[in-house]
């Protein structure tokens, strides 16, 4: 009980962030607790455990998501600054966006490069990770990627002309 509580509320936004639905995000991170419990013997304490568990809470998440294949959207992305401050990203290429803005494209592009712009921009996942969380290749990870930033740019565009 001790650990849920510890990090329950960290593990379930990043369900959330992957879901978009607040059920499907409390089942994908109960499911993955299980999980983890029944698992527990496989950690080997060579990295932070907290991260452990999020790994497979978003893996589970990933689960979820491919088999409902359905995003509710009534996430805010408000004090979520990150995805301006990546290096990749040029500055004037993104200029400020409010999180409005930011929330209405990530829901008008593909729903596959909404979810790598998140686990990789707002989760904080390598290329690596994503590439073995998705089960994609290494190149396709970062061509989707780059695919989805130029989707999220295009749609963040239309959005200020409209």
């Amino acid at each position: 009980m001790e650990l849920y509580q510890r990090y329950h509320q960290s593990l379930y936004m990043a369900a959330f962030n992957v879901l978009k639905n607040r059920d499907d995000a409390q089942d994908a991170m109960q499911d993955g607790m299980i999980q983890a419990f029944e698992k527990l013997n496989q950690f080997k304490g060579d990295g932070n455990f907290g991260g452990w568990l999020r790994k497979i809470i978003i893996r589970k998440s990933i689960e979820y998501y491919h088999h409902n294949k359905r995003i509710v959207s009534d996430v805010s992305l408000e004090n979520r600054s990150e995805l301006s401050e990546d290096p990749e990203v040029d500055k004037e290429e993104f200029p400020s966006f409010n999180s409005a803005q930011l929330e209405y494209a990530l829901e008008k592009i593909n729903k596959r490069y909404s979810l790598i712009l998140k686990l990789y921009y707002l989760e904080g996942y390598t290329h690596e990770e994503i590439s073995e969380i998705l089960q994609w290749s290494y190149s396709n990870c970062r061509t989707t990627l780059s695919r989805a930033k130029t989707q999220l740019k295009k749609q963040l565009n239309e959005g200020t002309r409209t």
